[in-house]
């Protein structure tokens, strides 16, 4: 669905049970595959419609919070014979009607294993024998999204500095030093590739390692970006997991 790939999700396995109001359907039972702040990824049994309203309620296993939300369904998946479970169907759907406090409830399950995730992975390879310094990420993008999505999963484990465009991402890479800095390549102004080049021409950011991330899928884009001395390459949209990795292997060289 399109809010599955705007939101980061945290894989969940959980009974929900959901009907659909228009069809006076009984309250059906499925399994809850993922979860988002924007909404679900859900296995059923019966197809239902791209479009139709759903109620749904379920339980959140962190605090036993109740969910009661209207979705609507936003894209569905035909699964094969040999699915988890013996679910037919995998749909998406989209929180439309929640109570705002519900869906902070949602928001801080999400966040929260998010964060546990972060700190499961960085544990496998931080050094035993002495404590580890927090390292520091300046991000660089001008999507409000990004930045706070990398600066509340993150922050637990990195001190996160963020920047709106490429001017203030200098500025603040030459005033804090950053061990790492993620750099968007679409931004008004200065795009990507010029703050780019400009970090490298300046002495004090020139060994900043750079890795920049875009919506941009076009191949001589990402080679640009490598030749012009980025550190690596991740698309958007791209999950808090996957964005580790590429952290990971920058600095710790694994």
């Amino acid at each position: 669905m399109t809010e599955k790939r705007q939101y980061p999700r945290f894989e969940l396995q959980a009974p929900i049970k959901f009907k659909v109001p228009t069809q006076r359907m009984d309250i059906s039972m499925a399994s809850i595959k993922n979860i988002s702040g924007g909404g679900l990824c859900l296995l059923v049994n019966k197809k239902i419609e791209l479009g139709q309203m759903l109620q749904v309620e379920f339980v959140l296993p962190s605090d036993k919070t109740n969910i009661i939300a209207k979705c609507e369904v936003v894209w569905v998946d035909e699964l094969g014979e040999e699915s988890e479970g013996g679910y037919k169907y995998q749909l998406g759907i989209k929180f439309v009607e929640i109570d705002k406090q519900q869906q902070k409830a949602v928001n801080r399950f999400v966040v929260m294993r998010l964060k546990t995730r972060v700190r499961e992975e960085l544990d496998l390879v931080r050094p035993k024998q002495k404590p580890l310094e927090r390292h520091k990420i300046l991000v660089i993008d001008d999507d409000k999204v990004t930045l706070g999505m990398v600066k509340e999963v993150f922050s637990d484990e990195f001190d996160v500095i963020t920047a709106r465009d490429g001017h203030e991402g200098i500025e603040k890479a030459r005033e804090w030093r950053p061990d790492i800095i993620l750099l968007d390549i679409i931004m008004p102004d200065m795009d990507g590739f010029s703050t780019l080049m400009l970090l490298k021409d300046i002495e004090e950011t020139s060994d900043i390692p750079v890795m920049m991330f875009s919506v941009v899928r076009e191949k001589s884009k990402i080679f640009q970006a490598i030749r012009d001395g980025a550190q690596d390459f991740i698309l958007k949209p791209f999950t808090p997991e996957n964005l580790l990795l590429k952290i990971r292997k920058t600095l710790y060289n694994k």
